[in-house]
Formats: structure tokens, C-alpha cells, sequence
């Protein structure tokens, strides 16, 4: 039977990787039978998800998965462009992390891109000295995941070699201990990221202002 953290944990991959897609209506008896839990962890995951403004919750009726809006998506993808660049400098700085960020920014054909593109920009966030900008990252990288994934359809201009060589440019960036270059580089790959992200959320019905 898992514990409280990791039907915490479980509940909230499978939101971001929307197998549970925006607007899913959650009840307590069935994910007590997914997660193989009793009720308290997933009364108390489901309270810390709507903390996380992943979940929803009406009132005497049931929980439901947040759905995906503009003003979210624009939080979000804003936030990410003010910590990020911290995140690069910062790893430039020290590039005590150099190698397993050169190991995260190499793709291998036929592995999930969304699932590659979220491991190096969370190896670069982790390689931030400030633990806590790392985590505030991650977090905020994590989230994000879902914007992709309900969009991933729609998305025009999405090139995974160029995407590929624009982490591959912030990595040489960063062992060349350029710390404004390589935030300007990852401030540049969100503004883009941001702008196909908006445009294909836009012919989104599940997307609510």
C-alpha cells in the first residue's frame, strides 16, 4: 500500500503527464483502488495538489484535475523566464554539474521528448548553487509539463534538433563560465518555447481564460 508521499508523488506524475487530463473528475474511492492506498494519503495528496493549483475541488462533490488556462499558462512560462536564467548563471559559476548537465542536453532517438526536454531543464535547475531557487524551479518546470502536453498537437515550429542545439548552446555556454551568456540563451529558449506554447493553447476547448 503506498504512503502518504507517494501517492502524493504518483498522483501528481500522472496529472503533468495528463493521464489524468485537465478537467477529470477524481473521486476518493477510485483513486484509493489506482494507487492501491487507503483514504487518509489520498484525502491529504489530493489537499496538497490543490495547494499546487493542480486540483480543484467542489464543493460536497468530487475533486477535479485543474484545467489548463491562458492566464496560468502565462504565469507560469513568465516565472520560468525570471528563475531560469538565475538557474544557468549560477551553474556557470560553479559548473560543478557539468557533466551530468552535458549527459541531460544528449537526446536519443525514439525517447519522449517532452520527457527529455523536462530532464534538462531540471539538471540545469538543479545545478543552481541557491537550493532553493533550484527547487522553485523544478517545480515550475514540472507544471509546465502539462502546458506542453495539452498542447503538443497544435504546436507549430517545434524542431526537436534545433530544440536539441539550443540546450547544447546554454551547456557550452556554461562551461565556457559565461554566466550572462548562458542566461541569455535560456531566456531566449523560453521567450520561443513561450510563444509556440500561447499559440497552440489558444485552439485548445480545454483551455478556459
Amino acid at each position: 500500500m503506498l504512503m502518504r508521499n507517494s501517492v502524493y508523488g504518483a498522483l501528481k506524475t500522472d496529472i503533468i503527464a495528463c493521464r489524468l487530463r485537465p478537467g477529470t473528475e477524481l473521486r476518493e474511492t477510485d483513486l484509493v483502488a489506482r494507487y492501491a492506498a487507503s483514504r487518509s494519503p489520498v484525502r491529504d495528496a489530493l489537499l496538497r495538489l490543490e495547494a499546487d493549483g493542480l486540483i480543484t475541488i467542489v464543493p460536497r462533490q468530487c475533486y477535479r484535475v485543474a484545467p489548463v488556462s491562458l492566464r496560468d499558462a502565462e504565469d507560469l512560462l513568465g516565472l520560468r523566464r525570471m528563475l531560469e536564467p538565475e538557474a544557468a548563471a549560477q551553474a556557470a559559476r560553479s559548473a560543478a554539474t557539468l557533466n551530468a548537465l552535458e549527459k541531460a542536453a544528449d537526446y536519443t532517438a525514439g525517447t519522449d521528448f517532452i520527457d527529455y526536454n523536462r530532464g534538462f531543464h531540471c539538471a540545469l535547475a538543479a545545478a543552481a548553487t541557491n537550493r532553493r531557487l533550484s527547487e522553485a524551479c523544478i517545480n515550475v518546470i514540472e507544471q509546465s509539463d502539462r502546458l506542453v502536453r495539452v498542447s503538443v498537437a497544435q504546436i507549430e515550429g517545434r524542431q526537436p534538433d534545433d530544440l536539441v542545439a539550443e540546450h547544447k548552446a546554454i551547456v557550452a555556454a556554461i562551461r565556457a563560465r559565461d554566466a550572462r551568456g548562458a542566461g541569455r540563451l535560456l531566456r531566449a529558449h523560453i521567450d520561443a518555447a513561450e510563444a509556440r506554447i500561447l499559440l497552440a493553447l489558444r485552439r485548445q476547448a480545454v483551455v478556459v481564460a
